[in-house]
């Protein structure tokens, strides 16, 4: 233990990326001396990252990410300039330390959904930037499973995205650019097509402008994305009766809609 406390953080990194993978003992050496102060300050943020570029992909301990994950949270949520903000400087810092490789791994994904679940507030950009990253790996084996769906619920939920605990535009976007693009396969979870049909309820019945109705722009929006691949799939369908059953009021062509289809 006291080589994890007496060397560099240079040395160290020489030390444990020597073999290509990290260890339960190593982590708990890195955990010890990270938090030796009580804080993670922006060399050592940079020394996680630089181990996780190095083990990215490679049969490591569960325990690195757990600290990974839990480490540079802390770093930008318990810092003494914005305390449970993300600010720029630290949205930018993130998006350029997990782009810098050009690979966005499993450990930097649970990164991103912890903090949009965690932090008060985030920027725009790192939001927009979180969205994206996630859509791209769920939509990559083209199955949607429960972890999968767990990390989404992290992220249109969780107090830092988006709207808050809502569902914005971007966000319910997203869920369709996953529905349109995985449509096709079998497989997915079945918490997926609940989930699907919540948020997206969520967006549409529990806004401010127009609360448990669908006025004419949110249903000519839901027509569209619905019909943009044109198909109207069973989880769409699902949708539309949950809309039908929940909603005081549907506005506009998508009234026209559910009753020539029957819903």
């Amino acid at each position: 233990m006291s080589d994890y406390m007496t060397k560099t953080l240079a040395e160290l990194s020489t030390d444990i990326l020597a073999d290509g993978i990290i260890d339960a003992d190593e982590v708990q050496g890195i955990k010890a001396r990270i938090y030796d102060d009580g804080i993670i300050d922006r060399e050592e943020a940079d020394f996680l990252f630089q181990l996780n570029d190095g083990v990215s992909g490679k049969d490591n301990d569960s325990s690195w990410q757990e600290l990974f994950v839990e480490a540079l949270t802390d770093h930008v949520l318990k810092d003494d300039v914005s305390p449970d903000i993300l600010d720029d400087d630290e949205a930018k810092y993130l998006t350029e330390k997990i782009e810098s490789d050009g690979l966005v791994d499993s450990v930097e994904l649970a990164l991103l959904v912890n903090i949009t679940a965690k932090a008060k507030e985030c920027t725009p950009s790192f939001n927009t930037f979180v969205l994206n990253t996630l859509k791209a790996a769920v939509i990559a084996d083209g199955i949607v499973d429960a972890d999968e769906v767990e990390m989404m619920k992290k992220v249109v939920y969780g107090v830092g995205g988006g709207e808050g605990e809502g569902v914005d535009r971007a966000e319910a976007d997203m869920l369709f650019d996953i529905n349109d693009a995985t449509t096709s396969k079998e497989g997915h979870d079945s918490s997926w097509k609940a989930f699907f049909v919540e948020a997206i309820s969520k967006h549409l019945l529990e806004d401010e402008t127009s609360p448990g109705e669908v006025d004419e722009a949110e249903g000519d929006w839901l027509i569209a994305r619905i019909e943009g691949d044109e198909e109207y799939d069973e989880n769409e369908k699902a949708l539309l009766e949950n809309i039908k059953a929940n909603a005081k009021g549907i506005a506009g062509k998508l009234k026209f809609k559910i009753d020539m289809f029957g819903v």
